[in-house]
C-alpha cells in the first residue's frame, strides 16, 4: 500500500513537472512570436539561456512597455509628428 501511495506520488508529480514544462515552452513560443524570432541567433539564445517563467513574463513586461510607451511629454510628441509628416512629404504621400 505504501509503495502504491509513493508510485502515484511520484507519478503525479511528474505529470506537472511535463505539464509546466510544456506550459513554458508554450510560453517561449509565444514570446518569439511576438519578438519575430525564427531559427536564428535570437533563438539559439533562448535555447541556451533556458529563462524561467518570471525572466519571460519581465521580458515581455519590458518589450510592452518599449513599444506601447505613451510619451507625456508634448514636445515629445509634437517632434515626433512632424517626424512622421515629414517622412511622409518626402516619400510623396501626404
Amino acid at each position: 500500500m505504501d509503495i502504491e501511495k509513493q508510485s502515484q506520488q511520484s507519478l503525479d508529480e511528474s505529470k506537472s513537472s511535463i505539464l509546466e514544462a510544456q506550459n513554458l515552452m508554450d510560453k517561449m513560443a509565444a514570446l518569439r512570436g511576438k519578438l519575430n524570432i525564427k531559427d536564428g541567433a535570437g533563438r539559439r539564445y533562448l535555447q541556451r539561456i533556458k529563462p524561467n517563467e518570471a525572466s519571460l513574463k519581465a521580458a515581455e513586461k519590458e518589450i510592452v512597455s518599449q513599444y506601447n510607451s505613451k510619451s507625456s511629454n508634448p514636445d515629445q510628441k509634437k517632434k515626433k509628428h512632424k517626424n512622421l509628416m515629414n517622412a511622409l512629404h518626402r516619400h510623396g504621400r501626404a
